[in-house]
Order: C-alpha cells, then sequence, then structure tokens
C-alpha cells in the first residue's frame, strides 16, 4: 500500500509558523502575556495594579472556573472567544470548505458536465458559499471545544486557577512585564503568543468544552 506525503501539509505550517514569529519580532501584532495566578485576591491586584498603569478591559481578561468571583470583584473576565476555539476551527473549516468546493467546482467548469455554460465567476462564487458553509459548520464545532491558546494551561484551569491574558504593545511590554516581576513573583509568567488567531496551527490534544 502506497503512503500519501504530508510534506505539503508540514510546509504549510512550518511556513506559518516562521512568518508569524518573522511578524511578531517586528511588533506586527499585539502581544499577549500568560500569568497564572493560585487566587483570585491575587488577580484582584493585578487587575487594579495594571489597570492604573493604563491598561484597559479590552486588554485584560482573566479565565477561571470562578466565574462568580470574578464577577463579585469586578475582575474583567475572558470572553467567549478567549475561552472557546470558535475562530480558529472555523477558519480551518472554512478553508476545507472553498477547497474542497473549489475543486468540485473547477471540474465542472473544465469538464463542461452541466447542460448549461458555466464561467469562472461561477467557480469562485461556489468556492465562496463553500467557505461560508465551511467556517458556520466550523464555529459550530468550536463551541464545543476549549481554543488552542489555552490548551497549555487546561490542567492550571481545571485545577481551579486563574489565567491571566495582558495584551501589550511594543511601548508598555517591558513596563508591564516589570510590574508583574517586581509586585508578584509568585504569579507564574508561562509565555507569550500573539493575539492572531493561526489556522494553521494544530492543537496537541482537543478538549472538549464542559460546564464549568
Amino acid at each position: 500500500m502506497a503512503f500519501q506525503s504530508n510534506a505539503p501539509i508540514c510546509a504549510a505550517y512550518t511556513f506559518s509558523d516562521t512568518l508569524c514569529q518573522q511578524l511578531f519580532r517586528k511588533g506586527a501584532f499585539v502581544r499577549r502575556l500568560y500569568y497564572v495566578a493560585d487566587d483570585l485576591e491575587t488577580s484582584q491586584r493585578i487587575s487594579d495594579e495594571l489597570h492604573s498603569e493604563g491598561i484597559s478591559d479590552w486588554n485584560f481578561h482573566v479565565l477561571t472556573k470562578d466565574i462568580d468571583g470574578l464577577y463579585r470583584h469586578h475582575i474583567h473576565s475572558a470572553t467567549p472567544i478567549h475561552e472557546l476555539d470558535i475562530v480558529h476551527t472555523g477558519e480551518r473549516w472554512a478553508m476545507v470548505g472553498a477547497l474542497v468546493c473549489f475543486v468540485v467546482a473547477l471540474a465542472i467548469h473544465l469538464s463542461g458536465a452541466l447542460p448549461w455554460s458555466t464561467s469562472s465567476v461561477s467557480v469562485l462564487l461556489f468556492t465562496l458559499v463553500g467557505g461560508l458553509f465551511g467556517a458556520w459548520q466550523g464555529g459550530m464545532v468550536g463551541l464545543t471545544r476549549e481554543n488552542y491558546k489555552i490548551e497549555p494551561f487546561h490542567e492550571d484551569i481545571e485545577a481551579g486557577r486563574y489565567l491571566v491574558m495582558v495584551d501589550v504593545s511594543n511601548e508598555n511590554k517591558a513596563r508591564v512585564r516589570e510590574i508583574m516581576n517586581m509586585q508578584f513573583p509568585d504569579v507564574r509568567f508561562c509565555g507569550r503568543d500573539t493575539t492572531l488567531i493561526n489556522p494553521f496551527k494544530r492543537p496537541q490534544r482537543i478538549y472538549h468544552q464542559t460546564t464549568h
């Protein structure tokens, strides 16, 4: 039995990761810093301190199972876009839907299989419909999955800890890191990422969303 090579797919993933890293270094995307706090009080103090430094709610989110605690302490919680894989899975399914419909439409167009004439516009429209349908279906599937970006923090969240996400620019990144290092040394820095949602990035493991 012949095995089909995955080299083109792997090359696409490698290229996308390399491109994102280059743009990341050039400041093309907003950075997102990830911290894990052990308790609600620490999360409250981080929120107050960073807000006093000009970090708005738009750039500050906390993801935890203790939603009621965040509400009582007026801490800006993560949105469904942060928590669920809606956009990421939607993008991936949109690409698949568009590709399948493009191949089918192009084959029909070139073979003249239909009793009426088709044009390149018809191919493009069918491809667009396939992409939109794929995005819709992927978004529905994404509602049942945790966001691939929070996959590394799944165990911490399940253990009741607080994932603090701070979106920073080149101008205030160093200041935020300094505040966190000096005033919150016990809060674990877990890395940084871009806010870009990369459809070529595959999670190592898919966690299905459960009711907290």
